[in-house]
């Protein structure tokens, strides 16, 4: 892998849906109450208190585990967040010095092959705007807006690509978008 690259990710590791852990708690928890009011009516032999008590463990205890998974998840990713900062911060300094295509290589690397990394996309899409890039500052800044659709700066880049492409009716859209964003 290169340095500073968003690494993929990997089948590493068990990560739960978290939206099936809490049904499965919400399931637990329904059981229980319905076990215990049988066992209150007489109809199963079973303590209700215990068994209320008991699903009610059960049910808290599977939350704990997926909250305790969950934060282990997060807590991994500290170390690739960190690389990422100390990558763009580099970046910065060349996009700075106007060193155009070294900023590129590293906001492009930033930006990742999903394009979903919110400022070494918008730099991107800057730095082949310095470039005469057109087509790729309109990928990029398309990518960015996806991500933050109410940015005047970006609609305005954005602009500028498609009256330069001779993309009249778009410009004029991506114009009034940013009119639009930025007296909001």
């Amino acid at each position: 892998m290169i340095p500073g690259m968003i690494p993929e990710e990997t089948s590493e590791g068990f990560s739960p849906p978290y939206k099936y852990i809490i049904l499965i708690a919400a399931l637990i928890t329904v059981g229980g109450v319905i076990l215990a009011w049988l066992g209150g009516q007489g109809i199963l032999p079973l303590n209700p208190a215990v068994t209320l008590g008991m699903s009610i463990l059960l049910a808290t205890i599977v939350i704990c585990c997926a909250g305790v998974i969950m934060q282990g998840t997060y807590a991994s990713r500290i170390v690739n967040y960190s690389e990422m900062e100390l990558r763009y911060e580099e970046g910065m300094g060349h996009y700075e010095n106007e060193e155009w295509e070294n900023a590129l290589l590293i906001f492009t690397e930033l930006a990742g092959p999903k394009l979903d990394h919110k400022r070494g996309t918008y730099y991107s899409a800057c730095c082949y705007e310095k470039l005469g890039d057109w087509e790729n500052v309109k990928k990029y800044t398309n990518a960015y807006l996806r991500m933050k659709p109410k940015d005047a700066e970006a609609w305005e880049m954005l602009s500028r690509a498609h009256k330069t492409l001779f993309e009249y009716e778009e410009a004029q859209y991506a114009r009034d978008q940013a009119d639009r964003f930025r007296t909001s």
